[in-house]
């Protein structure tokens, strides 16, 4: 006689940059191992593999494609994957952030719907770098993300990243969205120090998956505040 059919419950979550409302089913036990896997190894490509590979096994709803989800996206999905699958609590080790003498390690508990994707005010797609002349922009994906944050700060690592994010260029006759990656290198490349800040705010005021965490420590009594950011760090 076979083995009864398992039957996995389907839950509805909303992408937070569309609000689009998906199904999703719990990961399963061996989509567990490869989570846990990719953890033991601490490499965050491993991680990034992973976890969209996790998603497109559980979102139950077609036509998503997860590789044009923004970053802050599968942040959100996979955390709150994590929610239905493992248990809503996420339990953390805090210590004293700056200068301070008490080095304790306080456990500090919260519920996974209480972590949003937390939407800057401030965040704008269109970028006008100077007299008219601008650049229109896309949210990174997960794999641009990982790939920046693993080279360290390389500066044509970053730049590609950049590159990866721009969807046409303008000036005050014309728009510009049919050129090579070569060729947006080097318009990127020429850009002067004060541009290029222009450029970096964008990705300063992206939206992120944010947590702000109020605790008192074990040890000293004293109260303290710390603030959560990124998929990666909830997992520490």
């Amino acid at each position: 006689m076979s083995l009864p059919k398992l039957t996995t419950p389907e839950f509805n979550i909303d992408i937070p940059s569309t609000k689009e409302p998906i199904r999703i089913r719990p990961f399963l036990v061996k989509e567990e191992k490869i989570l846990y896997i990719a953890l033991e190894s601490g490499e965050s490509k491993d991680i990034e593999q992973a976890i969209t590979n996790i998603l497109e096994s559980c979102i139950t709803t077609p036509g998503i494609n997860i590789h044009k989800l923004p970053a802050y996206d599968i942040e959100y999905l996979f955390l709150q994957l994590r929610g239905k699958s493992v248990g809503e609590t996420i339990t953390m080790n805090i210590m004293h952030q700056g200068d301070n003498e008490c080095t304790h390690a306080t456990t500090v508990s919260f519920d996974i719907d209480e972590v949003q994707v937390e939407f800057n005010k401030d965040h704008q797609y269109t970028i006008d770098i100077s007299d008219g002349l601008g650049i229109k922009f896309k949210d990174p994906s997960i794999k641009d993300v990982v790939n920046a944050e693993s080279a360290d700060n390389d500066y044509d690592t970053i730049i590609n990243m950049i590159a990866n994010c721009v969807e046409s260029v303008y000036d005050s006759d014309n728009v510009y969205d049919d050129f090579t990656n070569d060729e947006l290198r080097e318009f990127l490349n020429s850009l002067t120090q004060k541009q290029f800040t222009s450029v970096q705010s964008f990705f300063d005021t992206l939206p992120k998956l944010r947590k702000e965490i109020e605790w008192t420590c074990e040890s000293c009594g004293k109260k303290d505040k710390t603030t959560i950011e990124g998929l990666q760090n909830f997992f520490m």
